[in-house]
């Protein structure tokens, strides 16, 4: 049986940055001695404690991210940056003015990013790589209920995981064989052997370490699946039962309890409480910020728009938005006036409707600056799914609501930019396969929603999505 764990690694790493803060500390005393020992340890704890909560905050301690060199030194910029900004503030606040030394706080915060560094890029991956190769995190699994819905399972994992999958599928029992029977042997998973029923896995897990049992059983009976369940409870492994996506939404599913009695909750609000309110504060500030520092890029779009076709400047259009509630929606005109057009068709590559002016304001995403006006209005956040018109049509006699789960985007306010724009998503919606994939990328988006999501988002719309290719 496997004594690691997911968690214990993620506990490991965590240590090897306390400590590598600890020894950048002793170092920093050590060559500068700008502070006394008390004062330096009360320093350190705030700085390690704060950068290890916004890591938490932002997920970043997972076992995946840590053979990612590029990934780990942007948490560790995402985390370092303001842990340090805190630090220097409490620094100045304890020290008398005219005591203070700004070299050696710099010094001091050169030798942690340094320290911080060596512990992620060597200490952590030379450690990652002994883990992988004594497997010391791979589980062994077996498979226990119908053997068609095991093909599919294992098909699905190995597709998912590839090659390096933590799961090693040692056996499968089929919940309906019965011992002695003659009957042909059903398909099975390639290189899953068929052990025999229930009554064989007993008699299995005696001999051979198992660390995970896959209950893999139709929803249509689930006394069935309740029994199964019921004879785990003397196997000593995690037991899961594989649930069915097609009969109710699972992204936001956990158990809760109504009336005293255990229930599963399978849908929560998004941004309830405070999260709701920092959400709230980010789309504000971004928002007020965005309007000063780009309205000489609106003045010189608006006279571009102006000489270059007649019409208004912006253009309204209605959009869906929170709850289903639909919008007035500002951007910059980049098309020839129709009054005919109720945006339900979309937009292509080589419209004709595009102007010569709008074309470039198109590709680099300039046309969509006046929806800080809307965000201010709090109709839209500046980071969301992409709002879409009422009924808009991507493919014949196929309109965008009936994309199932499409639905489950409004139950976020709409954005400017989001994270199915800087993946490609950007452009008309044309093709049913798009819209699909943009409905996937924004229910990704609400399901993992953090502040540093959203920052992560912002930043690699302005160095990427912005001027980046879009999907038509």
């Amino acid at each position: 049986m496997t004594r690691w764990t997911h968690g214990l690694v993620n506990r490991l790493v965590r240590l090897c940055d306390v400590v590598m803060a600890a020894l950048a500390a002793i170092l920093a005393h050590d060559r500068w001695d700008f502070l006394s020992w008390s004062q330096m340890a009360i320093l350190w704890v705030i700085g390690a404690f704060a950068f290890v909560q916004i890591l938490q905050a932002g997920r970043a301690y997972r076992v995946e991210h840590y053979v990612r060199p590029l990934r780990q030194l942007g948490h560790l910029m995402v985390a370092g940056v303001p842990a340090g900004a805190l630090l220097a503030i409490c620094y100045y606040a304890i020290i008398p003015i005219g005591s203070t030394n700004l070299a050696a706080l710099l010094g001091w915060g050169i030798l942690t990013a340094l320290a911080l560094i060596f512990g992620r890029l060597v200490l952590v991956r030379l450690g990652m790589a002994l883990v992988k190769a004594h497997e010391v995190l791979r589980r062994n699994a077996v498979i226990v209920g119908d053997p068609a819905r095991a093909c599919d399972l294992v098909h699905r994992y190995r597709e998912e995981e590839g090659a390096d999958g933590l799961l090693t599928f040692v056996g499968l029992f089929d919940e309906g064989h019965l011992p002695g029977e003659m009957t042909p042997p059903p398909p099975t998973p390639q290189g899953v052997p068929l052990l025999g029923g229930l009554p064989d896995l007993m008699e299995y897990v005696k001999h051979n370490p198992v660390d995970i049992v896959v209950v893999a059983k139709s929803w249509d009976d689930p006394a069935a699946i309740s029994a199964i369940a019921n004879q785990m409870y003397q196997i000593a492994a995690d037991v899961v039962v594989e649930l069915d996506p097609d009969r109710f939404m699972l992204n936001y599913a956990s158990l809760t309890r109504i009336a005293g009695e255990p229930a599963l909750q399978v849908q929560q609000q998004p941004l309830k409480g405070s999260l709701g309110l920092l959400k709230g504060v980010e789309d504000y500030v971004v928002a007020t910020v965005g309007l000063i520092l780009v309205a000489p890029v609106l003045l010189v779009a608006a006279v571009a728009i102006k000489l270059d076709s007649p019409g208004p400047i912006l253009f309204r259009q209605p959009r869906v938005g929170l709850n289903n509630r639909v919008f007035q929606c500002f951007k910059l005109r980049t098309m020839r006036v129709d009054p005919a057009d109720d945006g339900s068709l979309g937009t292509t590559r080589d419209d004709p409707r595009i102007t010569r002016v709008g074309a470039f304001l198109r590709s680099t995403s300039i046309d969509e600056l006046p929806q800080l006006v809307n965000v201010l209005r709090g109709e839209m956040s500046v980071v969301g799914p992409r709002p879409h018109v009422p009924n808009m049509q991507v493919a014949t006699n196929v309109r965008y609501e009936a994309i199932r789960q499409y639905v489950a985007r409004y139950r976020m306010k709409p954005g400017i930019t989001g994270w199915a724009q800087i993946n490609g998503m950007r452009g008309g919606i044309n093709t049913l396969e798009k819209a699909e994939r943009g409905v996937e990328l924004d229910l990704f988006y609400i399901e993992h929603w953090s502040i540093w999501f959203d920052i992560r988002i912002m930043l690699l719309t302005i160095t990427k999505g912005m001027a980046g290719p879009a999907v038509f």
